[in-house]
């Protein structure tokens, strides 16, 4: 299992993610600043607590908006908020929607790394929404056509590798988050 950052191929993501990456990073933050205010000015040292939260929480959904799918040259990597997968084209058997509405990469061979459905895409899994833009349904169908059109170019079978997903910027919300965390038990003292 290693770390990386994850690039390449056509990316397949929600378009309301790739929208809302941005402020999410703002809104929590900036809604940091003011209890970290207050907690450094003295007026309220348990507010510093809050400010570890925020950061947390942020860092999550942050991550959360960021999963996607790359489509590469030879192989399909599904990017969650914090383990990716790389499934050679030979080794998937289909993409498919489960009954919930999330988006499922099924390999050919499970394996006693997956569940029983295959490999979830968080970055497609079943809203509300999902049901009237069919977000996952579309996704579905354009990793089948890759798969299909490339599987030929591709080695049959294969093994399916797994990382941590780096995302700097997450990381560094979560960082700062158990830093503030730290100052929130030096200042309760």
């Amino acid at each position: 299992m290693g770390y990386r950052w994850a690039t390449g191929g056509r990316v397949l993501r929600r378009r309301s993610f790739r929208v809302l990456s941005l402020p999410a990073v703002l809104l929590f933050a900036g809604g940091a600043v003011f209890p970290a205010w207050a907690a450094l000015s003295g007026e309220d040292s348990g507010a510093m607590f809050g400010v570890a939260m925020c950061l947390g929480v942020g860092s999550l959904a942050l991550r959360v908006t960021r999963s996607r799918v790359h489509l590469t040259g030879t192989s399909l990597l599904v990017v969650n908020p914090v383990m990716a997968y790389e499934l050679p084209y030979g080794a998937v058997k289909k993409a498919e929607v489960n009954p919930g509405g999330s988006l499922v990469i099924v390999p050919k061979d499970p394996g006693p790394r997956t569940d029983e459905e295959g490999y979830l895409v968080v970055g497609f899994a079943g809203s509300l929404l999902d049901r009237v833009f069919r977000t996952s349904t579309k996704a579905a169908a354009e990793i089948n056509k890759a798969r299909r059109s490339r599987r030929r170019a591709a080695a049959p079978g294969g093994e399916t590798t797994r990382s941590l997903t780096a995302d700097p910027v997450a990381e560094l919300l979560l960082v700062a988050a158990a830093a503030c965390a730290v100052v929130a038990v030096f200042l309760r003292w």
